[in-house]
């Protein structure tokens, strides 16, 4: 492809960019973009893709690396850059945090010292420890009961996760308690030596082996840093010590330039280990240059200028984002009921009239919720199904829906299924080019020869439905996803996202295979979550449900955290946002009372932003 000079190189595929976003993209230092909710933080680092590969600023054989903190937004980010950039796109890595820190340690394990050397079959503890399983250990470990047991769920999970991963390996280094080095030592002995059947690794843990992996190898460090000429980083708000520790170790010192996005508004991950100064600590290390961008391109004028208000109350002198929305009107409200099953039925005709009135789809409206999703949803659920609506808690899929083997089936599945799908033809097509190494251009008769071949394969067969993704798997070969994908490399991480996909299309099985897929992918489901799981996601309208002291049970100890996840869930929405509250709530202990006088600070901020308050029982 015929390189452009940067000089006439323009945006592809949008109008243009703001100022600042212009600057980063043409940057060749290291730089720290704060971001806002809908500022187009995805697209800024997808045109810098673009401008690097198309301009030769990143000439072969050197890549590109792009690291997200969610699944989806790791891909996300691929397909942009895959549209925009043809064949090019093939040295554009994109993994999250998690998955290049197992990469790495499973190209190059062997290169451990003895002691820190997981087994080549080690598995992953997706979910950690139990609060009791913890104390269990540590009482083990010679802690006291009484110090064990006085700490509650969270503070024995924080003061956890700082001993076991809070340092750098290997545990060296005068500011280290002997204590807190004696346990993290014992803790790594004990999980080293699990048995292969055991799930014995954290992904902390991983990030950590990774890092000290490529401080004791000098070899596989120029190497990466040769690979990788230009470093992206999304979502850096989020980023833990453990996954700092990586970075640093790999790109501190190196000409690497690396292009960190973020909003400090939106980091709502700090009972997950977040550091809560990340953006400075990155810009003294990297000497990295700040900018500001301030659009909004996701809600309507009426929002954004609510949402300033709110991130006012985070940051004091905070510049005001400018919607670039225009010719809509946006609004929020607060909702009052007496009981959750009025609640449950004016939120149901609301998402109704939308449908029946408006002419939108179910995945236009979102229900979010602060926890416990698959409670707080129970009766609107009931309420929903019996208008033929249907509701869904996505948590459970929305993970292994962002995986890229499972998105090359579904796209295979739906051409099967349909008449017409022509993103799904696009995606598939590009999908095979990389795996099998051709050129979109010179190559397209034998790409759509596959392409058919895979569609005609579905069609054809006599096999269950929920067993297609094993037999698309075998018919391409798992060597191709191995080699094309590295966090399916090693282990059994494929196999397992193969099952999961499997039993979704079994859980999920409709009327016809049509169905089946509309099912999986939530197409005609009203989506539900938790606001953590809602981040980098938008709908048209948003639904808090619960605005209520016991969903916000830990407000009063950190409510700067909990104003920020307020925030985020604000911010999803293109024109309505509805906060519910309810005098009783159906929980798993029964029916209790609610109260809302520990969140008194969240009513007065939506109170300062002029949302009114209905009370819906009259």
């Amino acid at each position: 492809m015929r390189r452009i000079s940067p000089e006439d190189w323009q945006p592809v595929d949008v109008a243009s960019l703001e100022l600042a976003a212009d600057h980063v993209v043409h940057s060749e230092s290291n730089s720290i973009v704060t971001a806002g909710p809908g500022a187009g933080k995805t697209e800024l680092l997808a045109q810098r893709a673009c401008y690097l590969l198309g301009t030769g600023k990143c000439p072969k054989p050197y890549r590109i690396l792009a690291i997200s903190f969610k699944r989806d937004a790791a891909r996300n980010i691929s397909e942009r850059v895959k549209k925009r950039c043809g064949e090019q796109a093939n040295r554009f890595d994109s993994f999250t945090l998690d998955a290049f820190a197992k990469t790495m340690v499973d190209r190059f394990r062997l290169g451990l010292p003895e002691d820190w050397k997981p087994v080549s079959d080690y598995t992953v503890m997706t979910s950690g420890l139990a609060p009791d399983d913890i104390r269990h250990w540590l009482i083990d470990a010679g802690i006291p009961d009484h110090s064990v047991h006085s700490k509650n769920n969270n503070e024995i999970k924080m003061i956890f996760d700082s001993i076991m991963h809070g340092y750098q390996l290997p545990y060296v280094g005068t500011e280290i308690p002997e204590k807190r080095k004696q346990l993290g030592l014992r803790w790594w002995q004990d999980r080293l030596a699990l048995p292969k059947d055991v799930p014995s690794l954290s992904f902390p843990m991983l990030s950590r082996l990774a890092a000290h992996l490529l401080r004791e190898n000098p070899t596989i460090l120029k190497t990466l840093r040769t690979t990788y000429r230009f470093v992206f980083l999304d979502e850096f708000q989020d980023t833990t010590a453990s996954q700092y520790d990586l970075i640093q170790s790999a790109f501190f010192g190196s000409n690497s330039v690396l292009t960190a996005v973020g909003d400090n508004k939106q980091r709502i991950m700090l009972w997950a280990g977040a550091m809560p100064n990340v953006f400075d600590v990155f810009a003294a290390d990297f000497n990295a240059d700040h900018g500001d961008l301030l659009r909004n391109y996701r809600s309507a004028p009426e929002l954004v200028e609510m949402q300033h208000v709110i991130a006012q109350a985070l940051e004091s002198g905070v510049q005001p984002a400018i919607s670039a929305k225009k010719g809509i009107t946006g609004s929020c409200s607060i909702l009052e009921f007496e009981n959750y099953e009025a609640e449950a039925n004016y939120v149901a005709t609301l998402i109704e009239e939308g449908m029946r009135n408006e002419g939108e789809s179910p995945r236009d409206f979102c229900i979010l919720v602060r926890q416990r999703t698959s409670d707080m949803i129970s009766t609107l659920q009931g309420v929903l199904a019996h208008r033929g609506i249907k509701l869904r808690d996505e948590s459970a899929l929305q993970d292994t829906l962002s995986e890229p083997v499972v998105c090359l089936i579904l796209a295979i599945l739906r051409l099967a299924t349909r008449e017409r799908d022509p993103e799904a033809w696009t995606f598939l097509t590009s999908e095979i080019a990389a795996l099998y190494g051709w050129r979109e251009d010179e190559d397209a008769s034998r790409i759509s020869k596959e392409a058919k071949k895979l569609i005609k394969s579905v069609r054809e067969t006599d096999s269950e439905f929920s067993a297609i993704p094993s037999e698309i798997i075998s018919l391409l070969g798992e060597s191709l996803f191995r080699s094309l994908y590295r966090q399916y490399e090693r282990g059994p991480f494929l196999d397992t996202v193969i099952k999961n996909f499997s039993d979704a299309l079994e859980d999920y099985t409709g009327p016809t295979n049509a169905e089946t897929v509309n099912n999986v992918i939530g197409e005609d489901f009203v989506p539900a979550m938790t606001i953590h799981k809602s981040k980098g996601l938008e709908f048209n309208t948003v639904i808090f449900l619960g605005l209520e002291d016991s969903q916000w049970w830990n407000f009063s100890k950190q409510s700067e955290e909990e104003i920020r996840s307020f925030f985020v869930a604000f911010s999803r929405a293109i024109e309505n946002v509805y906060f519910t509250f309810s005098n009783t709530r159906l929980t798993r202990y029964g029916v209790r009372r609610q109260d809302r006088t520990g969140i008194r600070d969240l009513y007065s901020i939506l109170q300062d932003a002029g949302v009114p308050t209905i009370s819906c029982d009259t």
